[in-house]
């Protein structure tokens, strides 16, 4: 078998990188290279592409992102605020036959690894999309293995009938409030509505108002997605979604509401009204996020999704990993 090479990808290749997560089973929207170089877009952090080639042939790669801590320590990292999934993409199989798609994967993903390995890091950190289910080649060696959740809708033309007593009876109050729900794309409104919801909290948001604009924008220029939002009669707006998708699934990228109406149900309404208009548009499927967080799993699990596991895999390095050692035996 070839030998595989890895190498940064030149921005002139990046159309076949994109192609390539389109086709592969584990790509998503947020590794699509208009994604990843504007999800930092910080002159601290150093993002690109690395590529996978056998006979000059893209057949997988993974976009990373790299910066120093504290002026010694190399970290890389796949995940940033806004952006849940990346890590290794593969191309389809060729092969029906198990041993030899897992033989291929596992020459891929070790050509990748070595690579990283090549730049020194202390710390790697690649999260994955759901739709990898086999981290394998990482625990076999000695990566560490973290398991994450997020909520998976299978959509229908059933969805009011689905969904819990609960829900369905947020949805009614939310109609006699005279809530409505439409399209409408305004990043200030959104940025307010997002600054309300981690007030609430006592918290201000893990991302930049710029950083926000300029997913939104990258967004609203490539048709990936749409923000709605639900408001009062009198037209205040009270709760905000953006919604995003690929070739595989929709998802619920953001979401936001101020505090005063949530017992209007709202927010709830405004979920549901973007369920049914996603399955008009022909999604099968809509990753409702927020398994993670006791408050925000809590609401979704109203709508009764599918919960479904994504992986996290970690390599601690040299004296980031003594450090990493010693403290795990203090504690």
């Amino acid at each position: 078998m070839e030998e595989i090479q890895v190498r940064p990808l030149q921005e002139a290749e990046y159309p076949l990188w994109d192609n390539l997560v389109e086709i592969s089973p584990y790509g998503t929207i947020f590794h699509k290279s208009q994604w990843v170089f504007s999800a930092t877009n910080q002159p601290w952090v150093n993002t690109e592409i690395l590529g996978a080639f056998r006979q000059d042939k893209l057949i997988g790669g993974c976009a990373i992102h790299s910066y120093k801590m504290a002026g010694l320590f190399i970290l890389i990292t796949t995940a940033f605020p806004l952006t849940p999934y990346g890590g290794i993409v593969i191309q389809p199989h060729e092969s029906s036959k198990v041993r030899e798609r897992e033989k291929m994967e596992v020459l891929i993903i070790n050509a990748l690894i070595n690579a990283l390995y090549q730049r020194n890091p202390s710390f790697i950190d690649l999260t994955m999309s759901p739709h990898v289910i086999d981290i394998r080649p990482y625990t076999w060696q000695k990566w560490q293995e973290i398991v994450r959740y997020c909520y998976i809708y299978r959509l229908s033309d059933h969805i009011f009938e689905n969904i819990s007593k609960n829900a369905r009876r947020s949805i009614n109050r939310a109609n006699k409030f005279g809530i409505t729900t439409k399209k409408k794309w305004d990043k200030n409104i959104y940025w307010t509505l997002t600054l309300d919801t981690y007030e609430k909290q006592g918290k201000k948001p893990p991302f930049s108002q710029k950083m926000l604009f300029s997913l939104m924008d990258i967004i609203k220029e490539n048709n990936w997605g749409e923000m709605w939002i639900a408001e009062t009669p009198t037209g205040e707006a009270v709760s905000g979604e953006i919604f995003i998708w690929d070739n595989k699934m929709a998802y619920r990228w953001s979401a936001a509401s101020r505090e005063q109406f949530l017992n209007t149900g709202a927010t709830s309404l405004l979920l549901y009204d973007i369920m049914t208009y996603l399955w008009d548009k022909g999604f099968k499927q809509f990753n409702l996020m927020a398994a993670n967080t006791p408050h925000l799993s809590k609401f979704i699990a109203s709508f009764n999704p599918d919960l479904v596991p994504y992986f996290s895999v970690r390599n601690f390095r040299g004296l980031f990993k003594i450090i990493k050692d010693l403290h795990s035996i203090v504690h």
